[in-house]
């Protein structure tokens, strides 16, 4: 049995998993308590980072370190392995690993693990989205608008 709070974390491991489709290649997806930033929290917050790789892939990153944009050789990824995290230290910024796949679903569950059992946040309420549009050339479309980055 799910109660009302289960509820709303499943509600918004749907909604974040279609958000995720939407991202265009190379876009940053950052998620963190609501509100927050470096100036007034500083550097030590609970993140989530989504960056859209080619073929459908994402990359997801977790740490408890305001986390940068990583600068990638490129977005496609086909050579790595779907599904397995990564502690290797690749990302200095990124304290708890990473892991590329191909499942938004996977990713929404991932990301809603974080915040609601790593994390111990309340609920969705408690969880900011800060959105990095890839540059979009002309004559292609751009795929996400920011304003449905909010989880009502």
């Amino acid at each position: 049995m799910t109660d009302e709070r289960g509820a709303r974390w499943e509600e918004f491991t749907g909604w974040l998993a279609d958000r995720l489709t939407e991202l265009p290649v190379a876009s940053v997806l950052d998620a963190g308590r609501a509100g927050a930033c470096a100036a007034t929290h500083g550097y030590d917050v609970e993140c989530a980072q989504v960056q859209r790789l080619d073929g459908g892939r994402f990359l997801l990153r977790l740490s408890t370190t305001l986390m940068i944009i990583p600068l990638l050789d490129g977005y496609g990824a086909a050579g790595m392995e779907l599904d397995r995290w990564y502690h290797d230290n690749l990302f200095e910024d990124c304290t708890h690993g990473y892991l590329v796949a191909q499942s938004p679903g996977l990713v929404a569950d991932l990301v809603t693990s974080w915040f609601r059992d790593r994390c111990g946040f309340g609920g969705p309420a408690d969880v900011g989205f800060s959105y990095m549009r890839a540059k979009t050339l002309p004559h292609t479309e751009a795929r996400l608008d920011p304003e449905r980055l909010r989880f009502d």
